[in-house]
Parts: structure tokens; sequence; C-alpha cells
């Protein structure tokens, strides 16, 4: 999941999702976060509620840092893998997301499916 932080959703999550949240990559040339999820949890997202987030599957590349690297220059763990902190609840993810994008973006409405 790739998250801007230029537009203030990227923090805005962090803040929601508090201590709920998994292991967090910043990557600060590029000024976005990924979250890591579960393969397939963003299947049934409607992207239209989050048009500034990038889901990316299973044949993208992200530069992963050595996990030792919290602090930059450079990529780096915003987030660190910890025990029990690897992967975030994609449920609790988009919930988050939805509530940063509408604070950032305006609200949203859901495509009727």
């Amino acid at each position: 999941m790739r998250v801007p932080l230029s537009i203030g959703i990227g923090k805005r999550t962090l803040d929601l999702l508090g201590n709920a949240t998994g292991a967090v990559i910043e990557n600060p040339f590029d000024r976005v976060l990924y979250w890591l999820i579960e393969p397939g949890a963003a299947a049934e997202w409607d992207m239209g509620l989050l048009p500034s987030v990038q889901v990316w599957g299973a044949t993208a590349y992200i530069e992963v840092p050595p996990v030792a690297r919290t602090t930059g220059p450079g990529v780096h763990w915003r987030v660190p893998l910890g025990y029990g902190r690897y992967l975030t609840d994609a449920t609790a993810l988009f919930a988050a997301l939805k509530i940063a994008t509408s604070a950032a973006l305006g609200p949203r409405e859901e495509a009727s499916r």
C-alpha cells in the first residue's frame, strides 16, 4: 500500500491507527509511506474513495531497508518491525485511509456495486 505524505494522508493514517499499525516503510525521496498487508486483502476496496493511494501487488518492487534502519536519510522504517508488528490489518487500514483521505481531499462517495 503506497500512501502519500505530501498531502497529509500518510501521517494522518499513522495517527489514526496508533498502536494498531504494522510495520511502515518511509521513502522520503518519493514522500510516501508503505504499509504491508496480506496479499489480496485490498482486492474489494473501493479505490474511488482513496484517489491518492496505490495498492501494489505481488509484481511490485519496493525498497526495503535493513531492519535496524529507523531514521533517514534515505528509505527507513517509520514504524519498525517488531514482535507482532509486521502486517497491518487491512480493515483497520482501509477505515483509517478513508478518514485521512476525506480530511485531506474532502468527502468521497462510495461507488454503488
